[in-house]
């Protein structure tokens, strides 16, 4: 019986041992892992339906995590009985419930690793005399990079003239470059990520909003054009005797009907052929060494800061220690500014 009078089944009572967990993961090499992850879902099943039965614990968040936990893991067959879930029976694998102690953080697969937690995103302003971190943002670590940087621009008011803006081709898309250009920034990307397109696609003609597909790299017009928002592509449809002459049907690639001939493309494909013709320019390099100074930022967060141990569980603790990293490395940055000034001072020199 516990504190509230519940009645706890005699064969659950080692849940309570101070020493239970090494027992149940280390003394009962016997049993594999599922065998013993089996024995636990049936008493934490027998356990919900105690807490279920009384109804005192329904807004206690250790009740709600065991719920999510059994939900998540396992399934109720149509014979009443619940079961571990098959790999493929898992929904949404990146949001389940990694740690009872942390149930915001996510899993995401990314680069060849595996990463648990959280992802933070860093804007770094760079001037003549130095560089400061100027913006941040923290999220579940499955938040999309591009979806960063849309966030960042939709906040921001005009730049000066001639501000560009350095990242990652994961922060690419023709929507962000759209919307920088509408807050007078360059984003440029330094290196391309996904497939290649074919450079044909630069010169495709779309109406402003990306919809509807006005003409094509051989100067054709299409008979009719619909829109699809399933996949965001303009669905044209042009003269057999038009794509049948074309110099660039081998490389367009369009699909022949018996009357006419159906071309699918997505405004997005214009930008990626923009984006590849423009990697092999030489301004493309000294935008590149650029970003490299900026990839010392993660590293020395990393080695310096040890921001990957952060002490405190939860998305909001964890984010509010980031900042305090954030706040740490600008004022280190300020220190050796003005201590460069020192220098020059007694130098004789004037900065």
């Amino acid at each position: 019986m516990d504190s509230r009078g519940t009645i706890i089944p005699e064969k659950q009572h080692h849940y309570i041992e101070k020493d239970d967990y090494n027992k149940c993961i280390y003394h009962k090499r016997d049993l594999d892992a599922t065998e013993r992850t089996i024995v636990v879902m049936h008493d934490a099943d027998e356990l919900i339906k105690i807490c279920d039965s009384t109804g005192d614990f329904d807004d206690t968040s250790e009740y709600q995590l065991l719920i999510r936990l059994l939900k998540e893991r396992t399934i109720i067959d149509d014979d009443g009985s619940r079961r571990l879930r098959k790999k493929e029976e898992v929904e949404n694998p990146s949001e389940v419930l990694l740690n009872p102690s942390d149930p915001e953080a996510t899993f995401r697969y990314k680069a060849g690793s595996k990463h648990l937690g959280y992802t933070g995103n860093i804007v770094e302003s760079v001037g003549e005399h130095g560089s400061l971190i100027t913006d941040y943002d923290y999220q579940q670590n499955t938040y999309a990079d591009n979806q960063f940087m849309k966030d960042y621009l939709e906040n921001q008011d005009n730049f000066s003239n001639d501000a560009f803006i350095v990242a990652d081709g994961a922060y690419s898309g023709e929507e962000n470059s759209h919307l920088a250009a509408d807050h007078n920034l360059k984003l440029v990307t330094t290196n391309f990520t996904g497939r290649k397109p074919d450079e044909i696609y630069i010169d495709f003609v779309f109406t402003d909003d990306g919809h509807y597909l006005l003409k094509c790299k051989n100067g054709c017009t299409p008979e009719e054009c619909i829109y699809d928002p399933s996949n965001d592509r303009s669905v044209a449809y042009f003269k057999t005797c038009e794509c049948k002459k074309c110099p660039y049907k081998e490389r367009c690639n369009p699909r022949f009907l018996k009357t006419r001939v159906r071309k699918e493309v997505s405004w997005k494909s214009v930008g990626r052929a923009k984006q590849l013709q423009y990697m092999k320019t030489e301004e493309i390099s000294a935008y590149a060494k650029f970003r490299n100074g900026v990839e010392a930022i993660p590293s020395l967060l990393r080695r310096r800061y040890h921001v990957d141990k952060i002490p405190v569980r939860g998305k909001n603790r964890t984010r509010l220690f980031f900042g305090f990293k954030i706040v740490a490395l600008d004022f280190q940055k300020l220190l050796d500014y003005s201590n460069s000034l020192n220098e020059h001072t007694q130098n004789g020199e004037v900065a």
